[in-house]
This record gives structure tokens, C-alpha cells and sequence, in this order.
């Protein structure tokens, strides 16, 4: 089968459903629960975090893109989930990956140190996965209080979401829709949460081997580190999962990791690892399909069959509820 025929789509193939690899970037506030219950004036703080980290996150990628000239997503804000800014950026390309990890990795520093000078009761911690969409991920779209769509008066949630996806791709009424992303990518992400560390920026498996596969003469390699495989409930069927991540910063504060600097992995066995890992739980694992990687070598650049078919499954379905609405 040719590239070409691995990766067509039919013509009609609504935007929304076209694949689309996204990085996932979490930063979350770490010793907040105790700074705020320990001070009457801790809002300041919490609204300085909010601000002063997207700040920094704009201003990192902007200092990359003039130094570089790489055409790099910027990091978006997703959503806030308590003390954790959650943000999200479609990848195309190998080299975008590292690329992004870098302006976020000199974001995280360089907000570490601003925080450092104002209290040294906070720090932040952070994790970072992909995830492939519209399958085996999606999205999910919600009506702001009030909105109405033409489809409303169907009640068929099938024909809901999908005009108020369409909408969104096609950049209108975007004011009254919210979206989110759900899918075992995403929840692969959130179990990450318990492993992270202000030194220690984990990592998602497919990530790790997207990375280790990736190069860029922008910046150094990134320093891949593996501290084993343990278990995260609920993922890949409770099989130990790679503990893999990149440090953060100078010295700790709040975090006593003298683990920093060791167990650096070599990319190639990394890779490996990663990989056999993936390919024993190749339906939960998202494949790496990047759009823009026909020019390379082609690896990433088409859809394994059974992404395709769910694709087109979908779209097919979505056909026949609008013929018998």
C-alpha cells in the first residue's frame, strides 16, 4: 500500500475529523493547599501564578521563534483544573515536539525563579503526553448556557456534536461552545500527576518515543532520564508503565530529589523500550500520524487501518443521522 493510499481521506471528511496529533503540557502549583489554609492574603499569589506563568509560556515561545525561526505551535491554555494550568498545541512535525518541550521546559525555569524570589512556601510541578484525535481520542463539545443550534430541536447528540465541531473548525460561534478532549491519551496524562516533581517533568510513554526519535538543531538534545517501569492504576491494564522524564531547573527547594543527574537513558534503548511497550498496547497508545512528515522520511506521516476505518466509520454514521433527521 502506498503512502498516498494510507493516508486518503474522502473529499467531504468534515475538518473535525481529520487526525491531529496534539502535545498536552500540565503545570501545577505545588504546596498550595497548605500556603493558602496558613495565610489570610493568599489570592494574590494563586491570581500572580494564573498571569505571570502564560506570560512567560507567550514570551519563551516568542525569544524561540526569533532565535530560531521555527515555525512551532504556541502553547494554548486548555483549561484550569484548581492550582493547574493545563495547555495544549497540534503537532505536524518531529522536530515541533522537541522543539515545544524546550520553550516549555525554559518556561518552568524561568517561572521557578521568579516564584523563588517572592515565596519559597510554592513551587510548580509538570507533565506533558500526546494524544491522537478524532481517534482513539476526541473531542467534546458543550453549548454555553443558552446557545441553540440548528439541531437542537432533534435531540440527537450524535448531530449536536457534530455541528457544533463543525462550527468550531470552521472559526464560528466558537463564543457560545466550549470544547474538551477525553479519551485514554488524557487519562494516561492525569495519572502522570502522582510521579511529577518540581525537579522531575514526567514524561507519557509515546511522548518519550516520539522524542527520542526526533531531531533539532535548535537546541541540545533533551536529557531523557528512566527511573523504571511502576504501576499506574487503570493503564495499560495495570502493567508497570516507564517512569521517564526531563529535570527542571536549578536546585530544589521543596523537592529533595539527589536522583537528579542519573540514570540518564540512552535515546536508542529508550526508544526501544518505548516502542515494545507501544506495541504490545498499540489501540490504547496513540499512533504517531504527523502531516506534515511526508517531506522526512515518511514514518509518522500516515494513519495506521484501524484509526482510519474508526475515522470513516464515524463519518458514515454521522451520515446517516443527518439523512434521517
Amino acid at each position: 500500500m502506498s503512502l498516498s493510499e494510507r493516508t486518503a481521506f474522502p473529499a467531504d471528511l468534515p475538518e473535525g475529523l481529520k487526525p491531529r496529533l496534539r502535545l498536552f503540557l500540565s503545570v501545577d502549583l505545588v504546596g498550595s493547599t497548605a500556603f493558602k489554609q496558613s495565610r489570610q492574603e493568599w489570592l494574590p499569589a494563586m491570581l500572580n501564578f494564573y498571569r505571570d506563568f502564560d506570560q512567560i509560556v507567550h514570551a519563551q515561545h516568542r525569544a524561540f521563534r526569533q532565535r530560531s525561526n521555527a515555525l512551532v505551535p504556541t502553547p494554548e491554555l486548555w483549561k484550569t483544573n484548581g492550582d493547574e494550568l493545563l495547555y495544549v498545541c497540534e503537532l505536524v512535525t518531529r522536530a515541533q515536539a522537541v522543539e515545544a518541550i524546550h520553550i516549555w521546559l525554559a518556561a518552568l525555569s524561568a517561572y521557578r525563579c521568579d516564584l523563588a524570589t517572592l515565596t519559597e512556601d510554592l513551587d510548580v510541578k509538570s507533565r506533558a503526553w500526546i494524544g491522537l484525535f478524532p481517534a482513539p481520542n476526541c473531542e467534546v463539545f458543550f453549548r454555553r448556557g443558552g446557545a441553540q443550534f440548528r439541531s437542537d430541536a432533534d435531540d440527537d447528540p450524535i448531530l449536536l456534536q457534530a455541528e457544533m465541531r463543525d462550527q468550531w473548525y470552521a472559526g464560528k460561534g466558537r463564543e457560545d461552545i466550549v470544547r474538551d478532549f477525553v479519551g485514554p491519551s488524557i487519562d494516561t496524562g492525569f495519572r502522570l500527576s502522582s510521579w511529577a516533581t518540581p525537579r522531575r517533568m514526567v514524561l507519557s510513554a509515546d511522548l518519550a518515543f516520539l522524542l527520542s526519535t526526533s531531531m533539532t538543531t535548535e537546541d541540545e538534545p533533551l536529557p531523557l532520564h528512566f527511573s523504571g517501569a511502576h504501576k499506574l492504576r487503570g493503564v495499560v491494564d495495570n502493567q508497570p508503565y516507564p517512569m521517564i522524564w526531563l529535570p527542571v531547573g536549578a536546585v530544589p527547594r521543596t523537592d529533595q530529589d539527589d536522583g537528579i543527574g542519573r540514570h540518564l537513558s540512552d535515546p536508542v534503548l529508550l526508544r526501544s523500550y518505548c516502542e515494545a511497550i507501544i506495541e504490545q498496547n498499540y489501540k490504547v497508545f496513540t499512533p504517531l500520524f504527523l502531516t506534515d512528515e511526508i517531506e522526512d522520511d515518511g514514518e509518522f506521516a500516515w494513519a495506521p487501518p484501524f484509526i482510519i476505518n474508526r475515522i470513516l466509520h464515524d463519518w458514515k454514521m454521522e451520515k446517516r443521522h443527518k439523512l434521517a433527521a
